[in-house]
C-alpha cells in the first residue's frame, strides 16, 4: 500500500514514519543529506545544561544498531544516483569505511570541528568536540562535486536553542547541496528532524524528501517551510 504525504509543495514532500518502510516506495534521487541517530554508547553519555540542572539527558529519541543503519544505507544506494552525505557515529563512520555495502564507495571520514562543544562534565578528560562525516559515492556514477580540491571538514557552532535536540548548523547543508547538486536536482532526508535538509534546499532551489518517525517534528517542519524561514535547522 503506497503511503501518502504527510505534507506536500511544489518543492518539498514529506513522510511521517519509518523510512525502511518508505524508501522502497520512493522513485530516484540526486542526493541524500542526513543525520540519523548514533551508537548507543554516545546516545547515554550525551548531556546538557540547556535546561535547569546539571548534566542532564540531551537525547530523547532512540539510537541505532549499526546493522539497521547499513541496510539503511544499502537500501539508500538503489535510489540515490550519486552522493551521500551524512552527520554519523565515528563508530558507524569505521564501521562503513571497513564494509561499505553496495553499491557505495567510501570516499571520505569528514569531521564537523565545534566552536562550542559541550565540557566535560566530569572534568577528568578531555571533552569531546567533533561529529563525524561520511562521505560516499554511488559506484555507477562518475564523481564529481563543485568543491574543488577543498576538504570536507565543517567548522562552527552547535545549536543551544534550536528546535530538535540533535540539530546541525543550516549552514553545512547549504553547502554541501551547493557542492554536491545541482539546482532543480532532488534530495533526500530519511532522517530529517525538524526539516533543515528541506529548508536548505528549498533557500537553494532544489527539490527535497523528508521522512521522519515522530508527528511534532514533522509539524515543526511543515511550519518552517511555510514560513521559507533561514532560522535554526
Amino acid at each position: 500500500m503506497a503511503v501518502e504525504p504527510y505534507y506536500q509543495d511544489e518543492q518539498a514532500t514529506i513522510y511521517l514514519g519509518d523510512c525502511r518502510e518508505i524508501l522502497p516506495q520512493l522513485e530516484k534521487v540526486d542526493l541524500v543529506l542526513t543525520d540519523p541517530p548514533f551508537a548507543t554508547q554516545t546516545h547515554n553519555n550525551a548531556k546538557s545544561n540547556r535546561i535547569k540542572g546539571h548534566g542532564n539527558k540531551a537525547i530523547d529519541f532512540s539510537a541505532i544498531d549499526f546493522s539497521d543503519l547499513e541496510k539503511i544505507v544499502q537500501d539508500l544506494g538503489s535510489i540515490c544516483s550519486r552522493w551521500m552525505v551524512a552527520f554519523m557515529d565515528f563508530r558507524h563512520i569505521c564501521k562503513l569505511e571497513q564494509n561499505t555495502p553496495e553499491p557505495w564507495e567510501f570516499m571520505r571520514f569528514g569531521v564537523w570541528v565545534k566552536t562550542n562543544p559541550m565540557p566535560q562534565i566530569s572534568a577528568d578528560r578531555p571533552a569531546n568536540g567533533w561529529d563525524g562525516i561520511a562521505y560516499l559515492h554511488n559506484k555507477s556514477a562518475k564523481r564529481t562535486w563543485k568543491g574543488g580540491g577543498s576538504h570536507g571538514n565543517w567548522i562552527g557552532s552547535v545549536i543551544t536553542d534550536g528546535l530538535h535536540p540533535t540539530q546541525k548548523p543550516i549552514g553545512f547543508w547549504q553547502s554541501s547541496i551547493n557542492r554536491f547538486s545541482e539546482e532543480g536536482e532532488t534530495i533526500l532526508d530519511p532522517f530529517m528532524g525538524s526539516g533543515t535538509t528541506l529548508v536548505a534546499a528549498k533557500n537553494l532551489g532544489r527539490k527535497a524528501i523528508g521522512i521522519e518517525l515522530e508527528e511534532k517534528y514533522c509539524e515543526i517542519a511543515v511550519k518552517r517551510l511555510r514560513q521559507q524561514t533561514l532560522f535554526g535547522v
